[in-house]
């Protein structure tokens, strides 16, 4: 199965400044949502990479982060139900495309913090492979 990215669109980039300065051996906390979008005509499959960052325990939203990679994927249709809303795409597929989404998203999102109070918020290197409560 082959695939390309075609298309970054940052959809959504939210600062909230903190009540007070944050502490320096802060460690930040990451909400990541990943969303499946599809269109089998022009065999474009988006990933809607959402990331919120929280100070400690969650205690204060600090920013939001949301981005639509784009690929290109051939013969998508054989792939997905569009009338279900069901992706068949074979796993090890779906998490390259996920990886790739969330490494885009990890660079994007620095780019988008650098200089700012949350210039050392960086987003973890995630493996998929293990459940995430």
């Amino acid at each position: 199965m082959q695939f390309r990215i075609v298309a970054l669109d940052i959809l959504e980039a939210n600062l909230n400044a903190p009540a007070q300065d944050l502490p320096k051996e802060i460690i930040f906390q990451f909400d990541i949502n990943i969303e499946h979008r599809w269109n089998t005509d022009d065999e474009i499959f988006i990933v809607v990479t959402t990331i919120s960052i929280f100070s400690n325990k969650k205690e204060h939203l600090l920013s939001n982060f949301k981005m639509n990679t784009v690929f290109k994927v051939e013969e998508l249709g054989n792939y997905v139900d569009t009338a279900n809303s069901k992706n068949n795409m074979p796993m090890d597929v779906i998490l390259d495309i996920n990886e790739l989404a969330i490494s885009t998203t990890r660079g994007s999102l620095f780019s988008f913090l650098k200089g700012t109070y949350l210039h050392n918020a960086i987003l973890p290197i995630i493996n998929q492979t293990i459940p995430v409560e």
